[in-house]
């Protein structure tokens, strides 16, 4: 199409260039768009990785906790005697299952904003370290209080055999 005039061949040249500039001004506003997004992106993806790593943190400082408290209560089921000593150990052992389990709670009662998914089972685990160190507590006062029996119960064997020799000998 062959224009007719000058004034029909500058309009075309100017719908050209406006439509041209135009043009360049959107792909300019895209590309501006693209990497302000991905900007936001990486500062959203980067507050995400911090949250997960403090979530991961928390979850291996819990798991060391109960490890402890688990070795604790390992070895409090190794005594078997009821001297002074060893029911001294069981107390301090017990105490120290106790202390863990409530830095445990503590830690618990400190997240509780956060919705992390272990945090239920932790709750769940704290109670039954309650109740496992109350049991251990009571096994070890019942074990205390049948060897108390059992050396009373010998002593008063004792007394009877040495009264009946008295008496024999009379």
């Amino acid at each position: 199409m062959k224009p007719v005039n000058q004034h029909e061949l500058n309009k075309g040249y100017f719908n050209f260039i406006i439509h041209f500039v135009v043009l360049i001004l959107f792909v300019v506003m895209c590309a501006a768009g693209f990497f302000m997004t991905a900007r936001q992106e990486l500062k959203l993806l980067s507050a995400q990785a911090r949250l997960y790593d403090q979530q991961a943190y928390q979850r291996e400082e819990l798991t060391g906790r109960f490890d402890q408290v688990l070795h604790k209560l390992r070895a409090l089921s190794q005594y078997v005697n009821a001297d002074a000593r060893e029911l001294s150990n069981q107390a301090l052992l017990i105490n120290g299952v106790q202390v863990e389990n409530n830095r445990v709670r503590g830690l618990l009662e400190a997240n509780r904003d956060e919705t992390a998914p272990g945090h239920e089972l932790y709750g769940k685990m704290t109670r039954q370290v309650v109740a496992l160190a109350s049991l251990k507590d009571s096994l070890s006062q019942t074990r205390f209080s049948t060897e108390s029996l059992r050396q009373q119960l010998d002593a008063c064997g004792m007394a009877t055999k040495n009264a009946i020799k008295k008496l024999n000998r009379y």
